[in-house]
């Protein structure tokens, strides 16, 4: 028997509408403008969540922590490398998009404190350079207008000393040489 799917209606986009407005805002102030109680308005909320169509979280202010940005286009040798990359750095805290990309390329987004810093990240622990990857285009500037808030990962477990793609800030020169402030996710984190 086949599943039946949740389809997002024109009620449940006024209702994401609201929450990407403010995710916080009260479900009775929601079904006020929308027409529905706040009971009817949780429950759909509920079968969008449960359904997988949204996910409610903090999003982070970039432009506040990381000004900086990095577009990295790597061409791996085959899908298994690219599962494999996409999985290695799916929690690092400075990559805000690691997805595949058509054919066997990978599209990465780097955010960084500072040009050095992410120059050096770009350059010691990023995906171009690992096994497997062929070549990769790099372009680095400043954030984009729009938008403002992203899901950047924040670790409130700073005591480790391996980052989440497995790399150690104590062992790379960059952060040695002080050209970089190290992983947000390490203890290492600007204190050279």
């Amino acid at each position: 028997m086949r599943e039946l799917r949740l389809m997002v209606n024109e009620i449940d986009k006024r209702i994401i509408s609201e929450l990407q407005e403010d995710g916080r805002k009260p479900l009775s102030i929601i079904g006020k403008k929308i027409g529905l109680s706040s009971v009817a308005t949780w429950k759909r909320l509920q079968k969008l969540t449960k359904g997988k169509w949204i996910k409610i979280s903090a999003n982070i202010n970039v432009r506040k922590l990381f000004p900086k940005i990095a577009i990295i286009d790597s061409e791996v040798k085959d899908l298994a490398t690219m599962n494999k990359l996409i999985s290695k750095y799916k929690d690092c805290p400075r990559i805000i998009l690691n997805s595949p990309f058509g054919g066997s390329n990978i599209i990465t987004i780097m955010v960084g404190e500072d040009l050095p810093t992410l120059e050096s990240c770009v350059g010691s622990c990023s995906v171009r350079i690992q096994e497997g990857v062929r070549r990769s285009e790099v372009r680095i500037g400043e954030l984009p207008s729009y938008p403002s808030f992203l899901p950047v990962k924040i670790s409130s477990d700073i005591e480790t000393e391996t980052a989440p793609c497995g790399f150690r800030c104590d062992r790379c020169q960059s952060y040695k040489e002080k050209k970089c402030l190290g992983c947000p996710a390490t203890k290492y984190y600007g204190t050279n």
